[in-house]
């Protein structure tokens, strides 16, 4: 039904026109068959509807897809009244000579035979009346192409906002494995007795990075999965300079999330926490679920000159984040960033 009512396709508007035609005609017909008492038979009413039919329709179409595009659209308001009155007038003298005034004979019997001749009233009053098929058609086209107007407005959104998302994407997968082998480099060459370890973890990371992160949803179990495994790999290259707690509540069962929301935050507690600063530091990451409403926060210590260092790429980062909940989660969020003395945290509110 829907292609039938808003395809542009040939067929389905051949169709669609037809059937508009055939509607009024019959509409029409029964109209002026009852009118008449039926004295003249159905198929009589008929034949002189459908022949007067052509004319109205014929307004309408020279109508809607001649002077509205042309003189409407562009504002010539008062060119297009004058061509659509002239118009209507001589489809009007046209349709009298060759209907023969049987249409108003049979629908206004009072009215037949009351035109002595061809007069600039009976012109006048034909063109007003052709005038309703007009509008009638004129509401049906430019409803239908409002729907659809507004239909591939959106479907443009929504293909905007798609490819946006993965433009994101893609310039997140080579931060991630940028960083990663960052770790895997540094612990390579200073804790190599962890190396096995490390690169187990990396292969899970990767694994989810290059297969599952490119759905467009995840279960939150496995992005928690991925987290840890993240945590973990990081534990190993900072060792014990590093202070790390993690802690997850509720119940993810059946909860679904857009792959690496979270992740991003916690990757940039390391990067432009500890990563940063050459001291003891400290990251605190948690979160809880509670029915479909997620909290989450990601906390990281640093030092002023550090901080200093590397806030431009922290806020571009966080520009990114920031971003990525909004195409992903419109109205379903709430963001708090705060940097207080040595302290720079994340709040997240997220309804799942």
């Amino acid at each position: 039904m829907r292609m039938l009512l808003f395809s542009n396709e040939p067929l389905y508007r051949i169709i669609r026109h037809l059937l508009l035609f055939a509607s009024m005609v019959l509409l029409f017909s029964w109209v002026t068959f009852s009118r008449s008492g039926g004295s003249g038979g159905f198929l009589k009413d008929f034949l002189m509807v459908f022949q007067n039919a052509l004319f109205f329709f014929g307004y309408a179409y020279l109508t809607a897809y001649l002077l509205i595009p042309v003189f409407l659209v562009r504002r010539k308001i008062l060119v297009f009244m004058v061509v659509f009155m002239a118009l209507g007038c001589g489809l009007s003298v046209l349709k009298f000579a060759v209907s023969d005034f049987l249409f108003y004979g049979s629908i206004a019997p009072e009215n037949h035979g009351a035109f002595a001749g061809l007069t600039a009233a009976r012109i006048l009053i034909n063109t007003k009346d052709m005038t309703f098929i007009v509008a009638v058609f004129a509401i049906a086209k430019y409803a239908k192409d409002h729907c659809m107007l507004k239909s591939n407005i959106q479907e443009l959104e929504e293909k905007r906002l798609r490819a946006e998302i993965k433009l994101l994407d893609h310039q997140l997968d080579p931060h991630i494995i940028f960083n990663n082998f960052n770790s895997l480099y540094s612990i390579s060459i200073y804790q190599r007795e962890r190396l096995r370890s490390t690169l187990e973890k990396m292969k899970t990371i990767f694994q989810y990075l290059f297969c599952e992160s490119k759905l467009e949803k995840v279960p939150l179990a496995r992005e928690i999965d991925m987290i840890e495994n993240y945590i973990g790999l990081e534990k190993l290259r900072y060792g014990e300079r590093l202070r790390v707690t993690f802690t997850s509540e509720g119940n993810f069962q059946n909860l679904r999330i857009a792959p690496l929301i979270l992740y991003a935050f916690v990757e940039n507690c390391f990067v432009h926490g500890a990563g940063n600063d050459p001291g003891k530091t400290w990251i605190s990451i948690g979160l809880s679920v509670k029915d479909s409403n997620l909290v989450f926060h990601a906390a990281n210590s640093f030092s002023g000159s550090a901080m200093k260092l590397a806030e431009p790429d922290n806020k571009t980062q966080n520009d990114f984040n920031i971003r990525r909940l909004e195409l992903q989660y419109p109205l379903k969020h709430m963001l708090r960033i705060n940097k207080k003395p040595h302290e720079y945290r994340v709040e997240l509110q997220l309804k799942l």
